[in-house]
């Protein structure tokens, strides 16, 4: 399906997508520091933003789940492969979104079984 070199490329972006949101997570579940001196709204401050970054947080583990997977798929020799289908996913999709789970067509007709 893929040349080595392309493969490559696309496994040492999915890595360094990998790194990047793994270090975007740790930042997010850091606990908030609001400063030493408490003021009357600190506690709600506190609460929000914590609830606020451990939300995105989620989010992020969710690409980043996505992009492990992907990198495991390349290890077995089935990356590219739509899971609805079973058809190659065209590398114009890969480029943009490495991860992709289905080809443009599933995405098209909307009939992703996952």
């Amino acid at each position: 399906m893929f040349s080595e070199e392309k493969k490559n490329k696309l496994k040492q972006n999915l890595e360094g997508i990998k790194v990047s949101l793994e270090k975007e997570i740790l930042k997010l579940e850091t606990p908030v520091d609001m400063g030493d001196y408490p003021g009357p709204d600190d506690n709600t401050d506190e609460s929000e933003q914590a609830y606020n970054q451990r939300s995105a947080a989620a989010s992020l583990r969710g690409e980043l789940n996505d992009v492990e997977s992907a990198l495991i798929k390349m290890e077995k020799g089935k990356y590219g492969k739509c899971e609805n289908c079973d058809k190659d996913i065209e590398e114009a999709v890969l480029d943009i979104s490495p991860d992709a789970h289905f080809c443009k067509e599933c995405n098209k007709k909307n009939i992703v079984k996952r």
